[in-house]
């Protein structure tokens, strides 16, 4: 089976790609000057994700691709707002879904899609939000994330959207990646000692990246397990951890897991922050569907700490880290 992977080189992305060319023929997109290097059969494509050049290519060496694994995104509110244009062109996937669609009149058959989203389709107003509630974004990231996932629902209904809280794990399996890893952060700056400030009053769902690993294989599964009814659509779902987490909280979990001084955390107000985009204060998310619909439970934050390989694991005592 061969499987496309678009975003491959970015943080999400290498995992993916790692993960199915264990046991698929994987072709990946990715767009710096070199492609990074995986084990198992993986093969790199060079695209412009604004122009979609390269993508067709992509498809015709793999040959017929019988699923797609959407990652390419451009994540960074703020680079959304200065060029909200750039941000749509990249974050809403019309170039794949045409290429999907072309496929599919020449082989009768129709490739899944599963496609990652944000939680920054919410608007913010309150906590653990469902997929069932209304959408309204408020700033231009989360507004091409949203239309992506409804020109997906219109265009191709074998296909499955998981909306992402913020995403954390080990350092990326093949290459750096080129923005900074939140967690990563969290510990250099308590590691060295400094009083660094955290958001105290904006909340997500923090969700590990293995976790995210699982989800991605149950909805590719169960898209490819059965033929798309009649009538049916894309499926939603929201893809956070279990709990409701502000930044204080993290870094007190990363501080409390890795023995590290708590006392140089420095709570502060989101609003304190230009970060150049409004920020949403709590789009926490109830991931309960998830669970009852593919079986995925999520790792709680401090147990994910422990894993050996994570950011930090080599301040935990040896009878703490887990394999």
């Amino acid at each position: 089976m061969s499987v496309l992977v678009t975003g491959g080189s970015g943080y999400l992305g290498q995992f993916v790609v790692q993960e199915l060319a264990k046991s698929s023929k994987v072709g990946f997109t990715y767009c710096q000057a070199d492609p990074p290097h995986f084990n198992g059969d993986a093969q790199g494509f060079k695209v412009d994700l604004v122009s979609g050049e390269g993508l067709a290519e992509a498809f015709s060496s793999l040959g017929e691709v019988a699923l797609v694994v959407n990652c390419a995104a451009i994540s960074q509110p703020g680079v959304c707002e200065k060029d909200p244009e750039a941000a749509r062109a990249v974050n809403v996937p019309s170039r794949l879904l045409d290429l999907l669609g072309e496929q599919r009149r020449g082989t009768g058959r129709e490739a899944a899609l599963v496609h990652v989203s944000t939680d920054q389709v919410y608007d913010g107003g309150r906590a653990l939000w469902t997929e069932a509630d209304a959408c309204e974004p408020v700033n231009a990231y989360g507004s091409s994330k949203l239309e992506a996932e409804r020109e997906i629902a219109l265009r191709w209904p074998r296909s499955a959207i998981l909306r992402s809280s913020i995403i954390y794990g080990p350092p990326p399996p093949a290459q750096p990646v080129r923005r900074a890893l939140f967690l990563q952060f969290m510990v250099d700056s308590l590691g060295r000692g400094e009083r660094t400030q955290f958001f105290e009053d904006e909340f997500r769902s923090p969700v590990y990246v293995k976790d995210i690993l699982r989800a991605i294989r149950a909805a590719a599964d169960s898209l490819l397990a059965a033929a798309t009814p009649e009538g049916s659509g894309a499926r939603v779902y929201n893809m956070g951890g279990p709990a409701r987490m502000s930044r204080v909280d993290m870094a007190r979990s990363v501080a409390s897991a890795c023995g590290l001084d708590a006392s140089c955390i420095v709570p502060c107000s989101a609003a304190s922050v230009d970060r150049g985009a409004k920020s949403p204060a709590d789009i926490s998310m109830d991931s309960s569907l998830l669970e009852r619909e593919l079986g995925i439970t999520t790792t709680p934050f401090e147990a994910a700490l422990l894993d050996k390989g994570m950011p930090g694991s080599e301040h935990l005592p040896t009878s703490r880290a887990t394999q």
